[in-house]
């Protein structure tokens, strides 16, 4: 007998696949055909079913999803696998589980509960996969998945939180079905926290062993039994590294069991849309630009050469921490906005499958709509700022509601199919563009360009095939590796940012530590961890800081993120 679920090959009469779990439809033994599991008789032929075949079935454990890691990750873990084994991780562990299990599982039958749990995990796996996250354990009536590990994340614990907010609204969409279905109260609780790990084997079929530091694991497992139903709750070390990110509201100190003194716990409500790190930064207080002044000057000739209506693309390109956005910031800091229009749009990790994700962020800033702000009053403003800007462009507002998810009924009247309707909308916000820095110079900064979506890619491919004849300048950044289509023109120029030199970390130190003499031993160790990433340098001075491991017991001027060891990103 065929297993439905993973296609094995069962011995006959078996009630249970023996290769994952799943149960085994029953079968008339005179016909074949399959029958529901009270069946008494055969409703195709007519014949008794055997009394031994009707009798009901055990409860049994839910068993989790066959082959549940999607094959990107599985050979990306797979690929990496040696640079992490046996290594000392910081990583961000998620615990979720289903309230009220053991109340469902008294109520339903144990087939149905099956079938409920397959349901639950499914959606589970689907969000920590979005993050690229793992899941490490299955927990009976839930799962522990782990961020960070094995696979690299600077922002480990971003992709927690977010994913757990996702797992929240996707259970929530499911509970609302079995409550209409099956009349059927459903919640999981979720508990994160952030702490060291050390990475085991990781063997070919993915399974992973781990050694628990400093309580990580469990302390996430408390946290998880003292959420509410649909809740998320944080421990201190997770929320100091997404705060910014997401609306968190303290919950409370709460006792967990094995530790000796009560812990503060965090609630996460809801998450800030279009938030990156180098936003945070500013918002915090940045340190002064250390070196710089030849990449920084190369990009103002840019501008200059825009401004003179010979366009241009530059690439910024460089590591993760290495400084891209605090040096394009610098350019845009001193930009006098009456004389040339600045538009900017981020790339993010999380919404490679949205379309015209970025071409949309561009939209918005360029008609000022706000975040929340009402349907009609985006429409209207959308149709007067083109045709304030040119009334025969008339023919792409529907276009550019369409990118901004805003009612579009005319284009249901057009009859295009779904690539000619793209091919149009592409021209339509080219057009825009070029017809906007015809009135006046524009500056575009698009930023982290490895993650964009396919229709924004093709926008931004239009443009540049028309940059060289209009004032604009086109300042990407990305991370290396990636190569744009446009990347040989003429009009563009690659700029790559280089680590820092021993005494640019030396400056970058002395002004962390607000021009304090910084101990020997203090400084190699930076130096030799930062690898001279401006980044890593910040984080590494403000753990030492912490720790007063400078011969000063002053702190850094503005408030900073710590981490014992920073990691690259894959």
């Amino acid at each position: 007998m065929t297993c439905a679920q993973c296609r094995h090959d069962n011995r006959a009469g078996a009630r249970f696949c023996d290769n994952c779990g799943a149960p085994l439809p029953r079968a008339c033994p005179s016909c074949g055909t399959p029958l529901r599991p009270a069946a008494k008789f055969c409703d195709e032929c007519g014949q008794p079913v055997a009394v031994a075949e009707a009798a009901p079935r055990p409860a049994r454990a839910v068993q989790p999803p066959t082959g549940y890691t999607p094959k990107h990750l599985a050979d990306r873990i797979l690929t990496s696998r040696s640079a992490v084994e046996g290594e000392r991780k910081q990583v961000t562990v998620v615990f979720v589980d289903c309230a009220g299990f053991t109340a469902l599982s008294a109520r339903v039958d144990p087939e149905d509960l099956h079938a409920i749990m397959d349901g639950c995990f499914q959606r589970l796996l689907d969000a920590v996969h979005r993050y690229e996250g793992t899941v490490n354990q299955f927990t009976g009536d839930g799962v522990m998945a782990l961020f960070g590990a094995p696979i690299a994340h600077e922002d480990h614990a971003v992709r927690a939180v977010a994913a757990a907010l996702a797992m929240q609204r996707a259970i929530a969409e499911y509970a609302e079905s079995l409550r209409r279905q099956r009349g059927l109260d459903f919640a999981v609780r979720i508990g994160i926290n952030t702490g060291p790990v050390v990475v085991g084997k990781i063997g070919d079929d993915l399974r992973m062993d781990y050694t628990a530091q400093g309580e990580t694991v469990n302390l996430a497992a408390r946290l998880q039994a003292v959420a509410p139903p649909g809740g998320v709750r944080l421990s201190e070390a997770t929320k100091r590294l997404v705060d910014g990110y997401f609306t968190i509201e303290p919950a409370g100190e709460v006792t967990l069991k094995g530790l000796p003194t009560p812990l503060p716990t965090f609630a996460v409500t809801g998450q800030r849309t279009g938030r990156a790190r180098f936003d945070l930064a500013v918002e915090r207080g940045l340190t002064e630009l250390v070196g710089r002044r030849r990449e920084l000057a190369f990009l103002r000739d840019a501008l200059d050469k825009a401004r003179r209506g010979r366009g241009n693309v530059v690439s910024v390109v460089g590591a993760a921490g290495i400084g891209k956005s605090r040096l394009v910031y610098e350019l845009r800091r001193h930009l006098d906005e009456r004389a040339v229009t600045f538009l900017a749009a981020r790339c993010h990790p999380h919404r490679e499958a949205l379309p015209f994700n970025l071409i949309a962020q561009l939209l918005q800033t360029n008609f000022g709509l706000a975040d929340g702000e009402a349907e009609a009053s985006q429409v209207q403003k959308v149709e007067k700022g083109v045709r304030r800007l040119a009334p025969d462009l008339e023919w792409t507002i529907p276009y550019l509601k369409h990118v901004l998810a805003l009612p579009a009924d005319e284009l249901d009247v057009e009859g295009l199919d779904e690539a000619q309707r793209k091919r149009r909308l592409v021209e339509a916000v080219r057009a825009l563009t070029l017809r906007g820095a015809e009135r006046r110079p524009l500056f575009l900064l698009l930023e982290d360009l490895q993650w964009i979506d396919s229709g924004s890619r093709d926008y931004l491919d239009a443009v540049v095939d028309s940059i060289a004849a209009h004032a604009i300048l086109l300042a990407c950044t990305y991370r290396d590796g990636y190569a744009p289509a446009w990347e040989n023109r003429a009009f563009h120029q690659r700029l790559v940012l280089d680590p820092f030199t021993d005494e640019e970390t030396a400056e970058m130190v002395r002004l962390l530590f607000d021009r304090a003499q910084v101990a020997p031993a203090a400084h190699q160790l930076i130096a030799k961890r930062a690898e001279g990433n401006p980044l890593f340098i910040e984080e590494l001075t403000g753990y030492l800081a912490d720790r007063g491991s400078s011969s000063t017991p002053r702190r850094p001027t503005s408030p900073r993120r710590r981490f014992p060891r920073p990691s690259r990103t894959s």
